[in-house]
């Protein structure tokens, strides 16, 4: 599996390219800096047309404010079924645009993920994790064979995602965290800060101290 971080400017979150055979994207920023993502994608030798998949780790805005931008270039959307219909309907406030001055666009949901589910791009296989704490549809992506956790805003390395904004919740958090506790993990890419190569376990039981 080949990551690149390809976001991250400003407000936006990470946005972590993993190329295989379907090319896909972890989150997709504001969109507010897609020129420098698109920028970021050309000095890998893509198009935003070569994005074939797009998923979400949950509804806010600054992770999926540049969906609109990747659907129209043809990508397919994923988020968790119960967020699919926020982005269907433009939601201003549970995805928190609003915060950003922004009425985001309706995006089309091509798949709606559900707890178990295996995404398979190829060599890479991700299953979901449905993590609610941050938001009540957040899910984490894991890849087992290498111990990857792509963790969106439900942990970071050395905090955890806040749980005071709409859907959240500090006690489903807690119990997310100690779901992540039970898996192998050697690497943590969370929505937003740097990624661990190498000691996420010790940085999920640092989560669990915190919550």
């Amino acid at each position: 599996m080949e990551i690149h971080q390809i976001g991250g400017l400003g407000f936006d979150s990470n946005i972590y390219l993993i190329l295989d055979e379907i090319v896909t994207l972890i989150d997709s920023g504001t969109g507010q800096n897609f020129k420098a993502v698109r920028q970021n994608l050309e000095k890998l030798g893509l198009k935003p047309s070569d994005i074939k998949l797009l998923i979400n780790t949950h509804c806010h805005f600054d992770h999926t404010g540049g969906d609109h931008e990747f659907l129209k270039a043809g990508c397919q959307i994923a988020i968790h079924e119960s967020e699919a219909g926020l982005l269907r309907s433009g939601d201003r406030f549970v995805t928190m645009a609003h915060f950003f001055g922004e009425n985001p666009e309706p995006v089309e949901v091509a798949r709606e993920l559900r707890d178990g589910d295996q995404i398979r791009l190829g060599k890479t296989i991700l299953e979901v994790i449905h993590t609610p704490g941050h938001t009540r549809g957040s899910i984490c992506l894991y890849e087992p064979r290498l111990g990857a956790l792509f963790s969106g805003d439900t942990v970071f390395c050395g905090d955890v995602g806040r749980t005071d904004l709409p859907t959240g919740d500090s006690h489903a958090l807690a119990r997310s965290l100690q779901r992540l506790a039970g898996l192998k993990l050697k690497s943590l890419y969370p929505g937003h800060g740097p990624a661990a190569e190498d000691d996420a376990q010790e940085l999920i039981k640092m989560a669990i101290e915190i919550i």
